[in-house]
């Protein structure tokens, strides 16, 4: 394994570069809805939350690029007890915002509660996932504050490139319409009632749930977030590992735990604006924020599947990397998908109440046991890797 010392040193100067442009950029996301709350409303919790995420990763980000500029070593991160105090400390947080149900949703208070929310659970995966691993595997704070900004880097890439495939998927959609019986006129009313809701707002639930169940927009969303998603961000998310093997290539154990780190940025990222889904309720946000607990489970073991590949292409086994890139497209693929089942149901229950009852059923089936599967599997992976390195 090589030295992180191997490093050059105008790198550790642009990350500190890097992190003083995000620390700035997340005051301005912080202070700007403080200043104009009436034009952000209940988002302005949301983009203050980008705010103070972009301000704890530019201090992490300055703080390691001036320690790794003057060649100071970075300690590891290892506390055997430190997922169980950000994991208490995450439920007391969430007790306490439902004790507050005047907790308006909006304002830097509230900002304050949903960026911890998110952050904390993630945090208490992610050092589970380092005491499974063994101290002799843990990465630095150094690496973990690198590993964190990568993944939420990553939506710069996915970002133009979902919405081109989104494009794409919705003219193939509309043109799986167009066959089937009837088609013509499904892409009529389409185009008419988004002309429509274009000038007003849909107020009528039943709107919403019946284009849930347009073959239009089920194509269009199977296509979108069950294949380019996926495709996407599992590769821009550990992207880091293969441009900084240049430098520095860590062991397998440390490569998964690295890789789990640029997912945790990742889903970091997207719980914020996600989770948000609820604003408007204490309830429906509070729910919101402990299902996004399950999704971080799942970006850090996608991500850390990607980052074994790149562990074990580092020592020769080049056909590792594609295997580890399939398994998370397929893992990320299957789980987006069971989500999509689950709404296509929803908006099915109208026309058709039976089948869409058992696309509810079966959505909700498969994603129980992924969530299972990427809890269990962030914890048994390191551990087995940690068993072949005693042996």
């Amino acid at each position: 394994m090589r030295s992180v010392s191997s490093f050059p040193v105008w790198l550790w100067g642009v990350a500190a570069l890097l992190g003083l442009g995000l620390f700035g950029l997340g005051l301005v996301f912080v202070v700007i809805p403080i200043a104009f709350p009436q034009s952000f409303g209940m988002v302005s919790g949301v983009v203050s939350g980008y705010g103070l995420l972009a301000i704890g990763l530019g201090i992490g980000l300055i703080f390691s690029g001036l320690s790794g500029w003057r060649g100071r070593p970075s300690h590891r991160i290892f506390f055997r007890r430190g997922w169980l105090v950000f994991l208490l400390a995450g439920l007391a947080l969430g007790c306490l915002a439902a004790l507050l149900p005047d907790l308006t949703q909006a304002g830097l208070v509230f900002s304050a509660f949903h960026f911890a929310l998110i952050g904390l659970p993630g945090l208490a995966l992610i050092l589970l996932v380092v005491v499974a691993s063994g101290s002799d595997a843990a990465i630095s704070f150094r690496q973990s504050i690198v590993g964190l900004t990568a993944g939420v880097s990553t939506i710069i890439l996915a970002v133009p490139v979902e919405l081109i495939g989104l494009m794409a998927s919705a003219t193939l959609g509309v043109l799986v319409t167009l066959v089937l019986p009837g088609g013509a006129g499904e892409v009529e009313r389409l185009s008419a009632l988004l002309q429509q809701w274009a000038e007003s707002p849909p107020t009528d639930q039943s709107d919403l749930m019946a284009l849930l169940a347009s073959p239009t927009v089920l194509v269009t969303m199977v296509l979108t977030l069950a294949v380019v998603t996926p495709v996407v961000e599992e590769l821009g998310k550990t992207l880091l590992l293969g441009v900084t093997g240049i430098w520095f290539r860590p062991s397998v154990r440390m490569a998964f735990l690295w890789g789990a780190a640029c997912g945790l940025g990742f889903a970091w990222f997207e719980g914020i604006g996600n989770s948000a889904i609820g604003l408007g309720g204490s309830a429906a946000w509070l729910g919101g924020v402990g299902l996004r607990v399950f999704a971080t489970a799942m970006h850090c073991v996608t991500s850390g599947l990607v980052g074994l590949g790149w562990g074990w292409f580092w020592q020769g086994r080049k056909w590792a990397l594609p295997l580890g890139y399939g398994t998370a497209i397929a893992f990320h693929g299957l789980w987006n998908l069971a989500v999509i089942l689950a709404l296509s149901g929803v908006g099915l229950t109208v026309s058709a109440p039976r089948i869409g009852y058992l696309l509810i059923a079966i959505g909700v089936l498969v994603e129980v046991g992924l969530a299972l599967t990427a809890l269990i599997s962030l914890v048994a992976i390191p551990l087995v890797l940690r068993k072949r390195a005693a042996a």
